[in-house]
């Protein structure tokens, strides 16, 4: 695909300046042996002349691929009796993402209905050069990709591509979803996702001989991962690898944000694990709290995994820097992932 991209590209510069998409793309197949949910398996060549095709890479525990579930599921819905087949990709990213039945039960839990390939070989994703999370790919009805798009919004854009490769195939179209755009200006800082584990760029430090929270603040700095305890580090995340009595082990990790969120799992399949949260050292409160959260008989605040997933942890009416702890109460319980979004990108997850 980078092959095409790359002959695609010089041929578009060489073409007049008035012309308008020169050339476009065959799509590449979906991979014939992969699993599908929602849906019998596909094929493009099936497809071609009948329905108008919107391939949309997505990760169910990024926070940026969630966040665009709601302008694809409003286009699916809207435009379906249109003849537009949306179709999500799935190209694992963490180890429990290759598990058919968690990512069913997952993709279900976020209201997902539109049909969903799982990438288990990245064929896809190497094919399409998808490149991140979410990767939306718009193709017409001749097989050919007229429109793409990497990252949130561009979605007034996005969908009068989608309307125009509609043309045709329909006598009518519906109005127009018109999904709101993100804000771009003005919202504040959003520190860099920490990712866990050997795959990850994080390296922790350690704080089991010095744990208080200035010696903390003042050796690290924004985005940087502390630990006390025993954890085990794994390809995904790091597993708590102690009984986590007091005082336990926890992970720190100082970020500047209106919303932080974690990706976490239980100590095993069909276990529960609380994971207690504190924001600079005090339990959180209403107001602050993630909707993910609950607050214990004794004032501690908390959210419970049953299955690993994205969770909402807090909900900052400033930016300002903090300094965020989850302790989970179950050996075994692991930290694959932790986000944070600005003010104006900062709400509930679905």
């Amino acid at each position: 695909m980078k092959t095409l991209l790359c002959g695609a590209l010089a041929l578009m510069l060489s073409a007049p300046a008035a012309a308008v998409r020169p050339l476009t793309l065959p799509a590449p197949e979906f991979s014939p042996d992969a699993a599908w949910i929602n849906s019998k398996p596909l094929t493009l060549a099936f497809l071609r002349g009948r329905k108008a095709v919107l391939v949309a890479f997505l990760n169910p525990t990024n926070l940026h691929s969630i966040r665009v579930l709601a302008p694809l599921k409003a286009w699916f819905d809207r435009y379906a009796m249109s003849q537009l087949m949306v179709v999500g990709v799935v190209t694992p990213d963490l180890d429990v993402q290759k598990d058919a039945a968690w990512l069913k039960a997952e993709l279900r839990r976020q209201g997902v209905g539109f049909p969903v390939i799982i990438d288990g070989d990245r064929r896809l994703w190497k094919a399409y050069a998808a490149g991140g999370w979410p990767a939306l790919f718009l193709i017409n009805r001749k097989g050919r990709v007229v429109f793409d798009r990497i990252g949130e919004g561009g979605y007034e854009e996005f969908e009068k591509e989608l309307r125009a490769a509609l043309s045709g195939l329909t006598q009518a179209l519906p109005p127009a979803v018109a999904a709101p755009e993100p804000r771009s200006k003005d919202c504040g800082p959003a520190t860099a996702d920490v990712r866990m584990g050997s795959r990850g760029k994080a390296r922790a430090l350690a704080l089991d001989n010095d744990t208080s929270r200035r010696s903390f603040l003042a050796e690290t700095r924004q985005g940087e991962l502390a630990t006390r305890g025993k954890w085990d580090t794994e390809p995904d995340g790091l597993r708590v690898a102690q009984t986590n009595g007091d005082p336990g082990s926890f992970v720190r990790v100082v970020y500047e944000a209106s919303q932080a969120l974690a990706v976490l799992a239980p100590s095993s399949p069909g276990g529960k694990t609380r994971f207690f949260v504190k924001q600079d050292d005090q339990w959180l409160y209403e107001g602050i709290a993630g909707a993910d959260v609950r607050i214990d008989d004794d004032g501690r605040s908390y959210v419970t995994s049953r299955e690993p997933r994205l969770f909402n942890l807090t909900q900052n009416q400033s930016d300002a820097l903090h300094e965020l702890t989850i302790i989970p109460d179950q050996p075994g319980s692991a930290i694959y992932n932790i986000s944070f979004s600005d003010r104006c990108l900062s709400k509930d997850l679905p």
